[in-house]
Parts: structure tokens; sequence; C-alpha cells
């Protein structure tokens, strides 16, 4: 299993998402299993309170052949327990964006395999082959040794869904956070959006140039690096209120133009732009740096 995909998004970039390994995806399952687990005995409760016959006695009576209502009523259970155990996975990713409350809470989330979040139907497709990955049940012993050889860490769930877990949880500018950050903005439909500063545009190109350049950056020599940073950044000075005979002349230019690329790509997140007054004021000499 690698420890990262990369995928070309429909704007023509390619970002690299971080897949989250067997470890966090069991303690999101642990935590949603918990969590059906309160939801089937809050049934069995309901059932009870409704003066519907169930009890240990019932089970065991329609085990050794018992009456013909006791029977149905451990069948109707039993169907009621799979629905809710199916269809808490399919709602949850289904309508939160690939994310449940166990998944939420470590940080993952599933997402297609074009970057983009997954709807209904994915979650219901990789979740119906679910009682095959959990062989024997409910050990997943199955579906860890299909993650384990599958370069994306796919289960059988995920190949026919077309879907892969990754990593949601970034720190701004790390490496692999771009692609996360950029599945999260197409949610709110601003992936294609450009960014508009008081003294002028980042243009959607220009974006996805910066997001692929922060993505790879640490796989390039340092020279490279440098000089890709600088030429990015140089047409965006202006833009950004910034001196460019002062950006130029400082000596440590290279790593002031990530800081400025990554500023950028905070505002197009957040879609907060700078206030006016503040991209006015003078900047001042490099060495207050």
């Amino acid at each position: 299993m690698n420890e990262s995909v990369f995928i070309s998004t429909p704007d023509h970039v390619t970002l690299e998402f971080e897949l989250a390994g067997p470890g966090s995806r069991f303690s999101a399952y642990v935590i949603d299993f918990i969590f059906n687990v309160v939801l089937i005995v809050a049934l069995a409760l309901l059932l009870y309170a409704g003066g519907v016959v169930f009890s240990l006695r019932s089970l065991f009576g329609a085990a050794r052949g018992g009456s013909w209502s006791t029977s149905w009523t451990l069948a109707l259970f039993l169907l009621l327990v799979f629905l809710i155990n199916w269809g808490y996975y399919v709602l949850f990713e289904g309508l939160g964006k690939g994310s449940t409350p166990g998944k939420k809470r470590v940080g993952i989330r599933v997402i297609r395999q074009d970057g983009l979040p997954i709807g209904l139907r994915e979650a219901a497709l990789r979740n119906l082959v679910r009682a095959a990955d959990m062989l024997p049940p409910p050990s997943y012993i199955l579906g860890g040794l299909v993650m384990h050889f599958d370069p994306q860490g796919r289960r059988l769930g995920d190949m026919l869904a077309g879907t892969c877990v990754i990593v949601e949880k970034f720190a701004a500018g790390a490496q692999g956070a771009t692609g996360a950050a950029w599945a999260s903005r197409v949610e709110q439909g601003r992936s294609r959006e450009a960014l508009t500063l008081p003294r002028g545009a980042v243009s959607p190109a220009q974006l996805g140039l910066i997001e692929r350049f922060l993505a790879r950056r640490h796989e390039l020599s340092k020279e490279r690096r440098a000089q890709l940073a600088w030429q990015i950044t140089e047409p965006l000075l202006t833009v950004l209120g910034e001196d460019r005979d002062a950006v130029a002349r400082r000596p440590d230019r290279a790593e002031r133009c990530e800081e400025l690329l990554m500023e950028i790509i905070e505002l197009a997140q957040t879609r907060k732009p700078m206030p006016a007054a503040a991209a006015a004021k003078p900047m001042p000499p490099p060495g207050l740096f």
C-alpha cells in the first residue's frame, strides 16, 4: 500500500492525497461500531417498550423452533439491525461527503478516485459488500488483506464504488495538504473560482499551478524548488502588495515566496480577501521581517 495517491482533478491539476492507513481506518470503525451498538440497543428497548415480545427467552425459543409470532419478531429485529448497520454508513457517508462520526473523529474521509466527494450512490456501492470485507466476521481479515496488497489501500467495497480513503486533517502548507484542501473547496463550489484581492485577481489557472507546486515541492532539488517558487510568485507580487525588487534581493527569497504562495492558498480556501486598508499599507523594509 502506498502512502499517497496522485489524482488529476477536473481543473487539470495533479494533486497529492495522503492515504488513510489501516490504523486510522480501524479506529474509525471501532467508533462507528460503538454508535451502531448504541442504536441497536435503543431499537431493542423501543420494541420492548412498545409491547413487542422480545427477550432472551424468546430469542432462544425461536432458535429451537418457537412460535410463529416469536420467529417473525426475531426476523423483524434482525432485518432492522441489518438496515441500521448498512444504512448508518450509507447515510453518513453519502450525506456527509464521505465522513461518518468515526471517520470525522480520526480525521479521514472517503472520496471518489477523481478527487471529488462521494454521494449516496458511491456510499451504497462501497457498503454493499461490507459483509464480504468483514469475513470472518467481525474481524475484517479479508478486507485488511485486500487493503494491504492494493496500492491505494482499497477494500472490496472501494474497488466496486471507485473510491479511496484519505487523510482529511492537514496543516497549511504541509506536503499532501493541497489535495485535501482542494476537495474541501469543491464541496463549497469554489475550486474553479478566481481569487479576487484589492490589488487584482489570482486566476484559477494560477491557483492550480500554486497548489501543484506546493504539493510537489518536497520532491524537487533545492535549486529547482527556489527557481519555481520565484517564477510562480513574481507575477503575483503586485497583487499581494509586495515590492518586487525588495523580494528579489532578500537572502531568503525562496522561503518568502513559498510563504506568499501558502497565504494565497489559505485565502482561496476561506474566500476571505485581505481588507483593502491592509493591502494598501506600505510594506516594511526587508530587514524588519
